[in-house]
């Protein structure tokens, strides 16, 4: 029952008592009809006149929008009449500006306002519930110079490769480098037109990291140096099978790093005579298969491997093993029949030999020792490589590797759960002896994990991205679920019982701990300031969001707003003061003699 009607009823019947009493005493004699009749009226009307004060009939709103300043909102020029400026708690100053503490509030005190026009970065996650099923448009500020996109992982596996991926605004950016804990430079990009960059690195020894991401301007200046936590689980590392029909360069900079990378690695060369170098030697049958996830060879191995070891190979990449060939040599008639029954043709091509790869402009430093006896000083220009003479195609092919000519340098193909690869560049190993490890490793270390085995991880239920005073959801949760806080203390849970999800509201950086059950997850909170431009560029998106699926302002229905209640009041007051006066006069009363 709405308030309107309560209300009503209970007018009605004290009216309808007090007509009773009326009636009855009109029946005794002592009063005149049209007195009772007066009395009667009067007090409906009275009546009627109090459910109006109290509820009073609904008015046109006043037309115009209702205008909402958010963070780094500029000085509006173009407010129409009718048009009400409020600016919420992140909002700069405004002289004009009705300050509140919420949208919520906003909407509730101007109700006839509307649409509603957001100005500014957007509307942080406090808000953003209350903007739904509101005809909104969105006027965004400009955003920061900086970084405005981060995918970055935080959680990571011994030896397993993480990407980092961002957008940089502002087109300022040369270089963008990811350092490791110890403030070496593990993988550097250079942005492209967009200012996107992606980044490549293997996460090291099991524990809680901080990486951090700098991105450098024309003049080599440090523009932002942002921290990316990292949780590194103690999980198995890549298992890598390196198999060669000979020593090279190629592989003595591959080896060197993969065992700095964290790799399980384990390496047989073959010298010739029987004589085989690295670590035992290992028959390649699907029992030895099941123990790696990535094998790694040449064509000299592949050919050594015979006709037996090749269909091993090829049944374990079935089931899920990644398996690389790189092409090092001139390949016989029956080596491209049996590739081709590997999905691959395999073509003589006269594309140039000499290529350069994309991102490899900088190095890492002026001079980066490699080992205890070999110097390597960085070259002012990438360095240039070779590839073999030939094209490889397959029907479901993916390239793995270009130039920055476009060309493919390396190729693979799915086969069942795993898959199989490809590679004909020749000398990688040019870029660790230009100074331009981290290339390097970041080359390999992606071209590996695209055709590693899968691990099956199971996503976590964290947020990828928290910060301090702001809205985050946690799911997965149970019964006994608890987070705790960098000082330990546990942070209340608001659940959400049919998600088994639940928000809260962290307010300390650094981080924080979901223990469910006899498992645990953690994961980074931010704090209020840190990363300004990801901050901005999160409520642009999540406002952009809520404005383009808000109803048009055309066709929202004409609002009303509770009209003056004085008026009422005041006609109210004097019908019921002359009711009074009229119940005590002596007009319309009858005598009776005694």
């Amino acid at each position: 029952m709405t308030t309107n009607l309560v209300l009503a009823v209970s007018l009605a019947l004290v009216v309808l008592v007090a007509s009773v009493r009326l009636l009855l005493r009109a029946r005794r004699g002592r009063e005149r009809a049209w007195r009772t009749a007066l009395l009667l009226i009067g007090q409906a009307a009275s009546a009627a006149l109090l459910y109006f004060m109290l509820l009073p009939p609904g008015v046109p709103a006043p037309s115009g929008a209702l205008v909402v300043l958010t963070a780094n909102a500029t000085a509006l020029r173009d407010l129409a009449p009718g048009d009400v400026l409020v600016a919420l708690p992140e909002a700069p100053n405004a002289p004009d500006a009705e300050r509140v503490p919420d949208l919520g509030t906003a909407l509730r005190r101007h109700p006839g306002a509307r649409p509603v026009r957001i100005v500014g970065d957007g509307l942080p996650p406090r808000d953003r519930d209350a903007a739904l099923g509101v005809p909104l448009s969105f006027t965004p500020s400009a955003l920061p110079r900086g970084l405005v996109e981060l995918a970055a992982a935080t959680q990571a596996s011994t030896g397993r490769r993480f990407d980092v991926r961002g957008r940089i605004e502002g087109g300022a950016a040369v270089s963008v480098d990811l350092l490791d804990p110890a403030g070496a430079r593990v993988a550097r990009a250079t942005p492209d037109k967009q200012g996107r960059f992606a980044l490549h690195a293997v996460a090291g020894a099991p524990g809680r990291v901080d990486y951090r991401l700098q991105w450098r301007d024309k003049d080599d200046a440090l523009r932002e140096d942002i921290a990316l936590p990292l949780q590194v689980a103690a999980g198995a590392p890549l298992r890598l099978w390196l198999l060669a029909g000979g020593p090279s360069p190629e592989l003595k900079y591959l080896r060197r790093w993969a065992v700095d990378a964290g790799l399980a690695l384990r390496t047989q060369v073959s010298v010739g005579g029987g004589v085989e170098l690295g670590d035992p030697p290992l028959p390649v049958n699907a029992a030895t298969l099941r123990n790696f996830d990535v094998v790694l060879l040449d064509e000299r191995a592949w050919r050594t491997i015979g006709p037996g070891g090749r269909a091993a190979l090829r049944e374990a990449a079935r089931e899920g093993l990644g398996v690389m060939l790189r092409l090092t040599g001139d390949l016989s008639a029956g080596d491209r029949i049996a590739l081709r029954e590997w999905g691959f043709d395999i073509t003589d091509s006269d594309l140039p030999r000499s290529v350069r790869l994309p991102g490899t402009d900088t190095a890492d430093a002026a001079a980066r020792r490699i080992d205890a006896t070999d110097d390597v000083r960085a070259t002012d220009t990438a360095p240039v490589l070779t590839r073999r003479p030939l094209a490889a195609t397959a029907t479901d092919g993916v390239p793995l590797l270009r130039d920055t000519r476009g060309d493919t340098l390396a190729l693979w193909r799915a086969h069942g759960r795993g898959r199989m690869a490809l590679w004909w560049l020749s000398d990688s190993y040019r870029l660790a002896l230009s100074g331009r490890g981290a290339a390097f490793g970041g080359l390999w270390a992606a071209s590996l994990e695209a055709i590693a085995r899968p691990t099956g991880a199971a996503a976590p239920t964290v947020p990828s991205s928290a910060r301090v005073d702001e809205r985050s959801v946690v799911c997965g949760l149970t019964d006994d679920a608890v987070l705790r806080a960098p000082d330990a203390s546990a942070i209340p849970l608001a659940r959400n019982a049919a998600t088994a999800c639940a928000a809260f509201w962290p307010t300390q950086p650094g981080w924080h701990e979901l223990e469910v059950g006899e498992t645990s997850a953690a994961f980074p909170v931010r704090g209020e300031n840190d990363a300004p431009g990801l901050r901005a560029a999160e409520r642009h998106e999540a406002t952009q969001a809520l404005a383009a699926n808000a109803a048009p302002a055309s066709d929202a229905r004409p609002l009303e707003i509770p009209g003056p209640r004085w008026p009422w009041g005041l006609a109210w007051l004097l019908l019921s003061a002359a009711l009074w006066w009229f119940e005590r006069a002596r007009l319309g009363r009858i005598n009776v003699a005694n």
